[in-house]
């Protein structure tokens, strides 16, 4: 029988997210957007602005929900105009792994940007992160 270590309750966001980041402009097209997302092989990409500033997560799934999806309509439309639809949401590297885990929840997102005090992009965490850690 193998026994698992239980995974420490004092993790860190810091020590699960992911990085670098993949980001794209709040002015790219949803069509560019699915474009990395596809060719990246990853499911959500973080939304900046001019300065580089964190907007939000956009996912795979907020990009084929802009109904009719087609190549035209996804290269009329702006990831700005698809963040419309998704939560501004955050979380320092500091905080713990459940504390993302209870944003995640409350909001029904998969994804939380990984912001510093100094309002820095440092990582993205996923369910998929919390649910490998988890795991262990």
């Amino acid at each position: 029988m193998m026994v698992h270590a239980r995974p420490s309750d004092a993790a860190l966001v810091g020590e699960l997210m992911s990085a670098p980041v993949l980001t794209a402009a709040v002015t790219d097209s949803l069509w560019d957007a699915w474009q990395m997302l596809v060719i990246s092989g990853l499911r959500h990409l973080v939304v900046v602005d001019s300065s580089g500033g964190c907007l939000g997560v956009l996912s795979d799934r907020t990009v084929l929900s802009d109904i009719p999806t087609t190549i035209e309509h996804l290269g009329t439309m702006t990831i700005g105009s698809a963040l419309e639809r998704v939560p501004q949401l955050s979380i320092s590297p500091e905080r713990s792994v459940h504390e993302a885990a209870a944003i995640m929840s409350a909001h029904m997102v998969d994804a939380v940007p990984v912001i510093t005090d100094e309002e820095r992009l440092v990582g993205i965490i996923t369910s998929a992160d919390i649910v490998n850690w988890a795991a262990k």
